[in-house]
């Protein structure tokens, strides 16, 4: 995909990259892999102090808070920065309420707060992005999943609960939006992400990359299994 001009003199450039949820771990494996690979960077996260050494390591970065368990104001922020400085051709939803719980003794604001975050944000993300992608004739929309979706485990609940919704969303907007050009796809990852083993944060972030780069059949769903 080229870059393009939106009806609102805004660019979507190709090579731009946003990713939500750009802590620690698999967020900054993936700003590293992509700006090597000569992608430009917004980082965008709840805290964004905890965003300034990465930016720093990278460069060519820039950071923006947004708290995606606020759909709204996530909206509002997303609808901002794509008027502003364009819209990233790559969006990487990885933003995720990770905690054990349990449903049967979650009271229903921790459900509401979770769901948001899991699940609600990426589709949020989704229309506002494709809004954006449209006129550029394209883009890629990737959601983090988890091996949770696949076996989900009562000790996490809401975690169990928002990755087997992920899955569902990527799925459904999917298939809403081939038809412009604009990918979607969830990336489950079957295991524990830990530096120094099969999962590690660059192995995983090299999986991204080569589903972006791909230039073959897309499908709804892809899976890093470890091997």
């Amino acid at each position: 995909m080229t870059n393009s001009t939106q009806s609102d003199g805004a660019a979507v450039d190709s090579h731009h990259m946003l990713v939500i949820g750009a802590g620690p771990g698999l967020g900054s494996a993936l700003a590293h892999r992509f700006a090597k690979g000569g992608y430009r960077l917004t980082l965008m996260a709840r805290r964004i102090e905890g965003l300034a050494k990465l930016a720093s390591e990278i460069g060519n970065a820039d950071t923006l808070a947004a708290d995606a368990s606020d759909p709204e104001g996530l909206r509002a922020t997303l609808t901002s920065l794509y008027a502003s400085t364009g819209a990233p051709g790559v969006l990487v939803y990885n933003a995720s309420m990770l905690t054990p719980d349990s449903l049967l003794s979650s009271d229903v604001a921790h459900l509401h707060q979770a769901y948001d975050v899991d699940v609600i944000g990426a589709i949020v993300a989704t229309q506002v992005s494709a809004s954006a992608m449209r006129p550029a004739g394209g883009g890629t929309i990737l959601f983090t999943g988890g091996g949770w979706a696949d076996h989900p485990v009562p000790a996490w609940g809401t975690i169990s609960l928002g990755k087997a919704a992920l899955r569902s969303a990527a799925t459904m907007l999917g298939a809403d939006l081939a038809d412009d050009g604009i990918r979607v796809a969830s990336i489950t990852i079957g295991g524990q992400i830990q530096p120094g083993t099969p999962f590690s944060p660059d192995l995983i972030a090299e999986k991204y990359w080569s589903v972006v780069q791909s230039d073959g059949a897309w499908q709804s769903e892809f899976r890093f299994d470890g091997k």
